[in-house]
């Protein structure tokens, strides 16, 4: 703060002591003596306490043992990191420790190896490159897809409607079977052949029937199954088809001699034999499948001795019936 300069007027008995004196020495001498520089009382009164304060600290006494204190940083300056942590992690591992984690797990990995080359008795080798597996040599792919000649009746939402239509088929004497697939499918008649199909539609048509002609395919493809298994169950299949054959013939009014079915009858029966014999063959589909064919070979016997068209219908359905097990039969085996 600048000094600022004032002048002080002084009066001394109601007279003013700057008015000008009789002599210009005596003048001179009060303005000499009056007017004079002042600091002003805040920085007067400052400079005091400080050289009081002053006065007061150099009278106290010092310890005989002064500690060294540590310089403070000046106020406002932070204090600078030391250069040697600057790009360093903060956690750092010795070479020395990680050499000695590598080699424990190394020694455990070898010890590991060799208990278990000394219990197994096999030399333990590194997984090499996997290769597509292939089937066990007690298997065999083979192709056991059916492809039959059905009729119709119709396709139902729900199991419950096409049970309903069935039964009304049965109590007429008339096949019926339901195969579930996108809807409930209710089917009437099975043929080997075009011309079967026909002569059974035209039937059921004449009946006041609306039909529907289809090929109902069994899908067998890349069924993995024992040779013995395979060959076992195609021959049911060749028996099933031999069988519908029979019906439809004698259905269309065609003479089956006894000699054609005593021959299917002796292929049924070592059929059968050789079934009982495999234990993969004693399950719950297969054993439908076979109770189905003796089904169908008992009631064309009994139209040859009798000739009873009934007995043709009722093998007609034994005849769907082991369609259906059939196919139960080899989508079990994929």
């Amino acid at each position: 703060m600048d000094r600022e300069k004032r002048t002080i007027s002084i009066r001394l008995n109601g007279e003013d002591m700057n008015k000008p004196s009789k002599t210009h020495k005596e003048e001179s001498a009060a303005a000499e003596e009056k007017d004079f520089e002042w600091i002003l009382p805040e920085r007067r009164d400052a400079k005091k306490m400080v050289e009081i304060r002053k006065r007061h600290i150099q009278k106290r006494p010092r310890p005989l043992y002064e500690p060294t204190k540590r310089p403070k940083l000046p106020v406002g300056r932070k204090k600078k990191k030391s250069s040697l942590l600057k790009g360093k992690p903060v956690i750092t591992i010795k070479k020395k420790v990680v050499a000695s984690a590598i080699f424990a797990i190394v020694i455990g990995v070898l010890f590991g190896l060799s208990l278990l080359m000394v219990f197994s008795g096999n030399n333990v080798t590194l997984p090499a490159n996997s290769e597509p597996t292939s089937l066990p040599a007690s298997t065999t792919e083979a192709d056991l897809s059916l492809d039959l000649h059905v009729v119709q009746s119709g396709a139902y939402e729900t199991e419950d409607a096409a049970k309903e239509f069935q039964l009304k088929f049965k109590e007429e004497g008339f096949p019926a079977t339901i195969f579930k697939g996108e809807k409930y499918y209710l089917l009437i008649g099975i043929s080997p052949s075009v011309e079967g199909q026909d002569a059974l539609g035209s039937y059921f048509e004449s009946k006041g029937q609306d039909v529907y002609k289809k090929v109902w395919t069994v899908d067998g493809k890349g069924t993995s199954v024992d040779p013995e298994l395979a060959q076992h169950i195609q021959e049911g299949k060749d028996l099933l088809e031999e069988l519908t054959e029979l019906d439809l013939a004698a259905l269309s009014d065609n003479k089956v001699t006894t000699k054609e079915i005593e021959a299917t009858a002796k292929s049924i029966e070592s059929w059968n034999e050789k079934g009982t014999k495999m234990s993969d063959w004693q399950k719950d589909d297969s054993l439908q499948f076979t109770e189905n064919l003796n089904g169908a070979l008992k009631e064309i016997q009994e139209y040859t001795s009798e000739e009873k068209i009934s007995s043709l219908w009722i093998a007609q359905q034994h005849l769907l019936d082991g369609m259906s097990s059939y196919q139960n039969v080899v989508e079990s085996m994929k």
